[in-house]
């Protein structure tokens, strides 16, 4: 490369430093090992050598560095190693994020209507607004203003049907039926008859079933039914030894849970180990925050020997401001100098660096949460040359991916966004005037003044839920999550590289893996 030629690109990006550009190009890390650049416009990861990362610094962290005199005089780099740093810069496309106006997918815009009318992948019906327990972090608790309260309204059978009627005119080859409540169990009648009728309805699909559970009603007729479906997936919600499910998912009247869920576990794993179908576990850690506990949930689930092995168990905290004042750190008290730390990361980051594989084929809470940070990842938008278009973080196709059908037959882009706009009625349709309203047009020009200058901004995983209000979109809300979600990309993109410097074939499961 030609002097000249150098120093305009490294003078350009000395430039992008004084507008206040290049923190939206990319990111700097490091593991214990190595130095990594990841680049925003293409998606690439490149290792960096002592003199590489030496400039990377002067660019996005010494302040006082704003073009190249100061930094051969500061670093003590050669002129030759900034050539070759430029050289790498211009091969790669490096540094040439382009700013969006807007963030955009097809799925989106031109073709939201066609997927919305032709592809529904997912129908889930809310059964009912009523649930046997009132589990301390419950979204649907009066005292939480995420979701609506827990009310005494049922699905009635001519809604039930109208909504599979709906799937089966709106889906594709395959679609998925999901039961939802408040507790779906407490409506086993209305779930038994659409089940039926789904299987004579979709018949020519290819069908799968799907509810959460408390676990507190299972009675072995149940468990029989649903092992007996064809394609029925059951989340069973526990979130480990007595003590700690007993802490939060109580029955009104303050007695824990524990008991008659573990019976309903047995009972459903007994009937669904002479079944193809499976069960799943999901689990909410809630304060007090420890490592200890989670050793001892751990311990817990791993030593269910009635439970079939490699049974996913996945864990999370409970959704933000379920619990009144619940901060997710904790100071560590073994450290010298104690630091806030995010207890559960901590420990899951430490589990899989520590085990010899990342799914051991034993029921533990360990493997889920580092998959997914490990596939998003090896699963990156990835490109030789800058994306001209960014999408819409995490969310997925509204209405198309997922359908949300109330008990009074209200629709919804998902059970997980909670109070937000309607986009229409079971009985009428889409509304498509609401849905791009409210999910493409105020989505984007309220999120788009934050992504743009985003570094993580291809690596968002951000989506509608929780960033709503009954009419309108929260921008305030969906903004104020931003730097949580920057540091668990930043996170994620450590523990990969890690990984792969000290055990790549922990990595070989990713080979396989599929992204819905």
């Amino acid at each position: 490369m030609s002097t000249l030629k150098c120093h305009e690109e490294i003078g350009r990006l000395f430039a992008l430093k004084q507008k206040s550009e290049i923190q939206r190009l990319g990111k700097l890390f490091s593991t214990e090992t190595n130095n990594y650049y990841y680049d925003t416009g293409t998606g690439k990861v490149l290792q960096l050598d002592d003199d590489s990362f030496k400039i990377m610094q002067c660019l996005f962290e010494v302040s006082d560095v704003n073009d190249v005199n100061e930094m051969l005089i500061v670093q003590e780099i050669t002129i030759s190693a900034i050539k070759d740093f430029c050289q790498t810069v211009i091969d790669e496309q490096l540094f040439r994020a382009l700013k969006p106006e807007r963030l955009y997918t097809p799925g989106h815009n031109e073709l939201l209507e066609e997927r919305v009318n032709n592809e529904l992948s997912q129908v889930i019906l809310e059964l009912t607004g009523r649930c046997n327990l009132r589990c301390g972090y419950c979204i649907y608790n009066e005292n939480c203003d995420l979701n609506r309260d827990f009310n005494h309204s049922d699905m009635s059978l001519e809604i039930a049907k109208a909504s599979i009627d709906y799937a089966a005119q709106h889906s594709g080859e395959k679609i998925a039926v999901t039961f939802y409540g408040g507790e779906p169990l407490l409506k086993f009648d209305v779930l038994k008859w659409a089940v039926e009728y789904s299987l004579e309805a979709l018949k020519g699909k290819k069908i799968t079933f799907s509810l959460t559970t408390n676990l507190t009603l299972v009675t072995k007729e149940i468990a029989d039914f649903l092992a007996a479906v064809p394609g029925m997936g059951v989340v069973c919600s526990l979130d480990g030894p007595e003590y700690v499910q007993n802490a939060y998912r109580k029955y009104a009247n303050g007695e824990g849970s524990f008991s008659r869920a573990l019976h309903g576990l047995r009972l459903m794993s007994d009937s669904f180990s002479k079944s193809e179908n499976s069960i799943s576990i999901n689990a909410v850690f809630a304060p007090p925050y420890s490592h200890e506990k989670l050793n001892d949930i751990n311990s817990f689930f791993s030593g269910l020997d009635f439970l079939s092995p490699n049974v996913d168990i996945n864990i999370g905290y409970a959704a933000e401001g379920s619990i009144p004042n619940a901060d997710i750190k904790f100071k560590n008290k073994h450290d010298a100098k104690p630091k806030e730390i995010d207890p559960l990361w901590s420990w899951l980051e430490e589990s899989a660096l520590s085990r010899p594989v990342i799914r051991d084929h034993i029921n533990n809470i360990s493997s889920s949460g580092i998959e997914s940070s490990l596939i998003s990842i090896e699963k990156r938008y990835l490109s030789k040359i800058p994306g001209e278009f960014y999408p819409f973080n995490g969310c997925c196709t509204p209405g198309a991916r997922r359908l949300y059908i109330t008990t009074n037959g209200e629709l919804y882009v998902c059970e997980r966004v909670g109070n937000s706009p309607s986009i229409g009625n079971i009985k009428d349709g889409i509304d498509f005037s609401r849905l791009k309203k409210y999910y493409v047009e105020d989505y984007s020009e309220g999120s788009i003044e934050q992504c743009q200058n985003c570094w993580a901004i291809r690596l968002c995983s951000v989506c509608y839920a929780h960033n709503y209000t009954e009419t309108e979109f929260n921008a305030f809300e969906k903004n104020r999550k931003c730097n949580l979600r920057r540091s668990i990309h930043l996170k994620d993109l450590i523990l990969y590289h890690t990984v792969r410097e000290t055990s790549p074939e922990k990595l070989a499961f990713l080979e396989h893996t599929e992204i819905y």
